[in-house]
């Protein structure tokens, strides 16, 4: 293996939980980060809508990220995988049943409490944004942990893009656009001259950065899909659903 490549996880398809099983324990540790950073929120209103409390949902999420760190647990979905996205909200379920359940909940939780994955995180915020959530009462829960999953998975995809382009000199034509690329993608009228000018672009040159931000945010979008899905031909029926659960009236 290159001294390069030294210590890191191959990247393939689930390849986040596959870190999080990497035997080197810094590759593990840092997996676990990305993945309570990236999908804590879905996970959290999941289980604020299946009724759990502000800091019960904040404990079960806890011993829910510790154990699959310290792979105990779910290893007999191993052989369904299929969706990242439906495996964790399926193994998360099952945990928070049997949390109810158990009497010694408590212990297991402190137990628990000398992990610092989760320590960043301001669970004040994170509260105070669920609230904040317009939801239906036709809304379920699955329904809306798939719904914040394609949220956060898109604000990765935007966040990376930025960061590459900050990369290679060019982060203020990504921050001028990035509004119009979360706004849909398409330039409103007399917008192109508006943005064209701070930058220095002609409004045909700015036209042409649009095109290339949205392609680069095509393959990026496919690429991140594709790390959550067991087969590359399932990422188109993966994208449609995802930007299908922004449509629902």
């Amino acid at each position: 293996m290159p001294a390069a490549d030294k210590g890191k996880f191959p990247t393939t398809h689930w390849t986040l939980i596959a870190r999080i099983k990497s035997p080197d324990a810094a590759v593990a540790e840092k997996a676990l980060e990305e993945l309570c950073t990236d999908y804590h929120f879905p996970l959290y209103c999941y289980l604020r809508r299946r009724g759990c409390a502000h800091h019960d949902a904040q404990d079960v999420l806890h011993d829910f990220l510790m154990l699959i760190f310290r792979r105990r647990s779910f290893e007999r979905l191993e052989e369904q995988k299929g969706r990242l996205r439906g495996w964790l909200s399926t193994a998360l379920g099952r945990h928070f049943a049997e949390w109810r359940q158990s009497e010694a909940r408590r212990e297991q939780t402190a137990a628990a409490d000398d992990a610092g994955f989760d320590r960043g995180l301001d669970f004040g915020a994170i509260e105070n944004r669920y609230q904040r959530e317009r939801f239906r009462e036709d809304d379920t829960p699955d329904r809306i942990f798939e719904r914040e999953w394609a949220v956060e998975l898109l604000r990765h995809v935007i966040d990376s893009l930025g960061a590459r382009y900050a990369e290679r000199g060019r982060g203020a034509v990504f921050a001028a656009l990035r509004p119009v690329l979360e706004g849909g993608g398409h330039l409103r009228e007399g917008q192109s001259q508006a943005l064209a000018g701070p930058l220095g672009l002609s409004e045909e040159a700015l036209r042409q950065a649009l095109a290339r931000l949205l392609r680069e945010f095509r393959e990026e979008l496919h690429t991140e899909v594709r790390l959550t899905v067991e087969h590359a031909e399932e990422v188109p029926e993966e994208l449609a659903h995802l930007m299908g659960l922004f449509r629902r009236t």
